[in-house]
């Protein structure tokens, strides 16, 4: 069980609804009501054969010093085991596990053995063994309750019960009590619900008058509106009774003595807290509510002592502290086994003081899990009343007549609901009649006046107080399988706007090539802006940087990937290959706003192969054009090149400007070394950034897809001598002219220049594939696409065939 939840043995559900559905049938059933079961728990699930046993006789082991033999009646023979500690004695009845008996602590069923040559038939056990409670220091000593020889320990104690694990949300506080999940479960099951299920009516008082012998003063009404106390004396320190401790453990709880398992088992059961104190150690006796004392202390029932703020309400006697409020009592009040008189508090506190208290002092509990969550503040004396019922019935001792106590107890609020209103929110027809049905299976009063139903809620549904809190109920109650469901329908055509569908392409682009994307803060610097030579005149400046330093919208994206590159560099990574697809900001000419361009950028450093028999070479320039030609070959841009020498701090000779048809996109290039050390990045970095407006505009028209070839290409490498200012890339463009459709692919993959070629002139050798859809080229065919290649590239550039 969470923090946020509760556990519900079935056959204590059943003191309240008496219901014989099947337990993951009811789990279901409930959880379609808004009261989650998180599972069907079976605690003692392989707990079986365990019946009731008479000592005869215990005697001394032949063998042992530590043990002992003991003989007993079972109802239909004697037995003898071997017992490992001697708390028991002749005509104790103790729970006995014979030969064939299964106990789970043991993981697998008894048997008969020999111990130190006395054989043992089985075992008895202790408290433990049966996952009662945690105690293993000797035999469970069943007591004169009701029990005879032969009986079925099992069954008698109800350890067959399966138990709900319940989510219980901060809204319904209602339902950490046995009760609050017993309303639910009658209302979603039809049973009767009977509150009178705690026996708490069948009190038994004295005539001497609590108010006679205590008193309560409540300093502060804000943090605690009401508490009383109830009296019991003449207690005694004994265990609480079997029944009692398997439910408690089976709820979570660790069964202590009679007057604390007694607190906490009204608790659970009716969701109040109630605190225990030994009466002899209170100055007065009086309870005094009241905020602590700057500096106050008190040691708590965990040992750990205190100190309070004012912002802290204490529970006081007449002298000093004895409890925090709604979280944890103290030790110097505390029921101990020299306790004879109780004093049983019974109290509602504001939900935030405990909240705010409980986490402060990092101390959290059962009581004040349910104070945080809101207390039902007319259960005071139904819960004091059960408690005290029940210690005078498992600890002795006579309840005093009546409760001491102070302040008052909340008049009952009054919701409205329109029926026509729950129809319109929940989408079916809601009546009157219909509502008013649902408050009926809820016990809630109400009544009806046209289309109105007004409903008094009780005290225990603290989650209730609009309109729409009473229209929920409807739903819930009726079920959530009634309401409908219908798409909206769309104010306008569905479909990603085109910059962002771009925007979505370029990263799948990039991010294909093998780079990382990076979202740097769009802001730069005075520096940043100088970077390319700019000024802060079109830049906007931001009115409350976060970094004095950053006081401009970046115009820019290739700063913020360049710093990346150096913050990468050194923390120690060598290959670094970045992308961002994002946003550069221009103050509008004569406007006070400002425009918006997006861009996609990246930046490449580092080696370009890394395996030890590679040859090693630093990424460049080249691999940034590849870059900047796979991006634009995803994009569907056609027709693009690379023009003149950008401006800004590229190097002269290894950068340029991406230009599509005549109109300039984007740069790619190599930074200049001397800017690339001021920016503490080591070594050649390359970078490329392009417009993705400007390239929406030259988009091919979508994408064409063709099947796999089927038939082989014939290759032929072509080498032109050709003068040195003429670019590969239209040398390039003329082969792909020539060749037509008959050309495959062509790749440049050699660019030469010395002393064996004339003056003023270069070598390109490109690879080519030549393939037909149909058929496989013959060699006077690709003879003749070469020779037009041939013809093309001399017509065009004056360029001589080398080789091919």
């Amino acid at each position: 069980m969470g923090r946020d939840g509760v556990r519900v043995p079935i056959g204590w559900l059943r003191d309240f609804v008496q219901i014989d559905t099947d337990a993951d049938e009811l789990a279901a059933l409930i959880t379609h009501r808004g009261v989650k079961v998180e599972g069907v728990l079976h605690p003692w699930e392989g707990l079986r054969g365990v019946i009731v046993a008479r000592v005869l006789e215990v005697r001394d082991h032949p063998d042992s010093d530590k043990l002992c033999v003991a003989r007993i009646s079972h109802g239909a023979g004697e037995a003898e085991l071997v017992v490992g500690v001697r708390n028991i004695g002749p005509g104790d009845l103790v729970p006995w596990a014979p030969p064939g008996a299964s106990v789970p602590v043991l993981g697998e069923p008894l048997g008969r053995r020999s111990i130190r040559g006395v054989v043992s038939d089985g075992m008895l056990c202790s408290p433990r063994e049966l996952e009662i409670s945690n105690d293993h220091g000797g035999i469970l000593v069943l007591g004169d309750d009701g029990w005879e020889v032969g009986d079925d320990v099992v069954s008698s104690l109800g350890l067959t019960d399966a138990v709900f694990d319940i989510e219980v949300e901060p809204n319904r506080p209602d339902l950490l009590s046995i009760l609050g999940v017993a309303r639910e479960v009658a209302a979603a099951t039809g049973h009767p619900f009977s509150p009178a299920g705690t026996g708490a009516a069948q009190i038994d008082e004295i005539d001497e008058r609590a108010a006679d012998v205590a008193t309560v003063r409540i300093d502060d009404l804000d943090g605690c509106p009401r508490y009383l106390v109830r009296v019991i004396r003449g207690v005694e320190h004994r265990s609480s009774p079997l029944r009692a401790q398997a439910r408690l453990s089976a709820a979570g709880m660790r069964p202590i003595d009679a007057v604390v398992d007694a607190t906490n088992y009204a608790m659970i059961e009716l969701g109040q807290p109630l605190h225990a104190f030994d009466m002899s150690l209170l100055a007065g006796p009086e309870i005094v509510v009241r905020r602590a004392q700057d500096a106050e202390r008190l040691t708590t029932l965990d040992g750990i002592e205190r100190s309070f703020t004012t912002d802290d309400l204490l529970i006081c006697d007449r002298d000093r502290p004895v409890a925090i409020a709604g979280i944890m009592g103290g030790q110097v009040a505390e029921v101990s086994p020299a306790t004879r008189d109780v004093m049983l508090e019974s109290a509602t506190f504001t939900r935030g003081g405990v909240l705010l208290s409980a986490r402060r002092l990092e101390l959290h509990s059962e009581a004040s899990h349910r104070f945080e969550r809101g207390t039902d503040p007319e259960n005071l004396e139904a819960g004091a009343a059960r408690g005290a019922h029940l210690i005078a019935a498992w600890a002795g001792g006579e309840v005093l007549r009546g409760h001491a106590g102070a302040g008052e107890s909340p008049i009952r609020r009054w919701v409205s609901m329109r029926p026509s209103r729950a129809a319109l929110l929940l989408g079916y027809p809601v009546s009157a009649r219909d509502a008013a049905d649902v408050f009926d299976v809820l016990g809630m009063t109400h009544r009806e006046a046209d289309d109105l139903v007004e409903v008094e809620i009780p005290g225990y549904r603290t989650d209730i107080d609009r309109e729409v809190d009473l229209i929920e109920e409807v739903v819930r109650v009726q079920g959530y399988d009634r309401v409908g469901s219908s798409l909206p329908r769309a104010p306008h055509a569905g479909g990603v706007p085109e910059m962002y569908a771009m925007a979505r392409r370029a990263k799948e682009a990039l991010m294909r090539q093998g780079l990382r994307e990076v979202r740097p803060a769009p802001f730069a610097s005075g520096d940043d802006l100088a970077l390319f030579g700019e000024g802060a005149g079109d830049a906007v400046v931001v009115a409350n940087p976060l970094r004095a330093e950053e006081g401009y919208l970046r115009t820019r994206l290739s700063p913020g990937l360049l710093r990346g590159v150096a913050r990468n560099q050194a923390l120690g990574t060598e290959l670094v290959r970045l992308f961002e697809v994002g946003v550069t900001f221009r103050s509008a000419a004569d406007d006070p706003g400002f425009t918006e361009h997006r861009k996609a950028g990246f930046v490449i450093c580092g080696p370009a192969t890394q395996g030890w028999s590679d040859t090693q070479r630093p990424l460049d320039v080249f691999d940034a054009k590849g870059i900047v030609a796979g991006l634009m070959r995803d994009l569907g841009v056609a027709g693009w090149s690379l023009g003149g020498a950008p401006d800004g701090p590229f190097h002269p000779g290894r950068s340029a400007e991406v230009t599509v048809g005549s109109h300039p996109v984007g740069v790619v290039g190599e930074i200049h070394p001397n800017v690339a050390a001021a920016l503490d990045i080591a070594g050649r970095v390359a970078i490329g950034v392009v417009g993705l407006g400007a390239l929406t505009e030259h988009v091919a028209g979508g994408f064409t897809y063709r099947d796999v070839p089927r038939f082989p290409p014939v290759r032929r490498d072509l080498a032109f001598t050709v003068p040195d200012d003429v670019p590969a890339g239209a040398v390039a463009a003329a082969i792909d002219e020539a060749a037509g459709e008959l050309l495959g692919s062509d790749r440049v993959f050699d660019v030469f220049r010395g002393p064996s070629l004339p003056p003023g002139t270069k070598s390109l050798a490109f690879a080519l594939e030549l393939r037909a859809a149909d058929r496989t080229l013959t060699d006077d065919e690709a003879n003749e696409v070469v020779a037009a290649i041939v013809a093309r590239v001399a017509g065009s550039f004056g360029g001589e065939l080398r080789t091919g």
